[in-house]
């Protein structure tokens, strides 16, 4: 078990941090998670995005636990436009995306986080450390893609989210901070994403030493950058994929959307309304006569309906209370060689919360990290 004792014990509030905290979750904090959730996504149709929040001292992360850096780049000059085969609609948007960042008219810079406990690297070696470069041949690192409903990305608590996961499995862990809906709608986060993942590589990490990890939307994307990468001839490069409570199907047409309403933090808005998580992602249409739903299923928007025998090696975490859950398990089944590992009592939030939970997540993202990076 890996020793979080500095961290917990270096911010007052750490205890109840998701992803951190080992304070055991309450009935009373799952009541109000899901009523604020339910009161928040039960119609984001006029949703304005969240304004930007500056970290307090508070959440300031102390040299003898880990570092943390975000940093802005600019998209590979070895970047080439994109290959989609099969969907004009997300080729289209995809290189309309392509064109105005090659000609540095994109809104928005492309950012990334690194982080890194202070057991992967000492403070002495922070300017090493936080660095876009490897610090060692064969380095391996991790591309997280944290969640959020398309709508949220990299928030102030996230920080020791990741030096966290850095702590867990020994390495530095990297953050594209991909935008978000309802500003920059569907495929910006995947344009995001993928061009986070080709300045790695153009900065010298091999393809073969990079875990990728999603989580929710998070992992969406993930799967989405994989798509591209494959059609390329390069997803099965990667070392492996670990996607956590998966949104694979924005069609919401799986049964546990409504048997888990009751116990899960996620409410049941079909794709047909225009407040929907899906649909405002998806942004909106120019020509009327397309039906939404049906550009839902893509396998772009929806990994659901995707090839995947172009996957890389993946796991797959899910709680069993999660109105997610039969999508993974469905998932899970075209993959014969995927892990898919589900806990009884766990919904969408109580997946990271609680040092119970915490040390079994972390403990199954460890021993899969170490396996396929042997």
């Amino acid at each position: 078990m890996v020793d979080i004792s500095d961290m917990l014990d270096s911010v007052a509030c750490a205890s109840t941090m998701p992803g951190v905290g080992d304070a055991e979750v309450t009935e009373d904090e799952c009541v109000m998670a899901r009523a604020i959730s339910h009161g928040l996504f039960g119609n984001l149709v006029n949703h304005k995005g969240f304004p930007e929040t500056l970290p307090s001292d508070e959440l300031s992360i102390p040299a003898k636990v880990g570092s943390y850096l975000i940093f802005e780049y600019a998209m590979p000059a070895s970047q080439q436009p994109y290959k989609v085969n099969g969907d004009e609609f997300t080729l289209k948007r995809l290189n309309a995306l392509y064109s105005l960042d090659r000609a540095g008219k994109m809104q928005g810079e492309h950012s990334m986080v690194v982080a890194v406990s202070a057991s992967v690297a000492s403070p002495s070696d922070q300017d090493i450390a936080l660095d876009d470069k490897p610090m060692y041949e064969n380095e391996h690192i991790m591309l997280y893609m944290p969640g959020g409903a398309f709508i949220s990305c990299d928030t102030p608590h996230s920080k020791w989210v990741y030096i966290r996961m850095s702590q867990e499995i020994g390495m530095r862990v990297f953050i594209p901070r991909y935008h978000v809906a309802p500003a920059h709608v569907y495929p910006r986060p995947v344009h995001d994403v993928y061009t986070a993942f080709q300045h790695l590589v153009s900065r010298g990490f091999r393809p073969q030493n990079i875990v990728m990890v999603g989580g929710s939307a998070g992992a969406n994307i993930c799967l989405s950058v994989l798509q591209l990468l494959a059609m390329e001839g390069k997803s099965q490069s990667i070392a492996g994929c670990v996607i956590v409570e998966p949104c694979l199907d924005l069609t919401m047409s799986h049964d546990s959307w409504q048997r888990n309403q009751d116990v899960c933090v996620l409410p049941y808005v079909p794709p047909t309304h225009p407040g929907s998580m899906s649909r405002v992602y998806l942004g909106p249409i120019d020509d009327d006569t397309i039906d939404a739903v049906k550009l839902l299923r893509r396998p772009m928007l929806s990994p659901m309906f995707a090839d995947v025998a172009v996957l890389p090696p993946l796991q797959i975490q899910v709680g069993r209370d999660d109105v997610l859950y039969d999508e993974c398990v469905a998932f899970a089944k075209r993959i014969p060689t995927a892990e898919l590992i589900t806990y009884a009592g766990i919904n969408h939030y109580t997946m990271f919360r609680g040092r119970t939970q915490l040390d079994r997540f972390y403990s199954n993202l460890r021993k899969f990290a170490d396996k396929v990076t042997a």
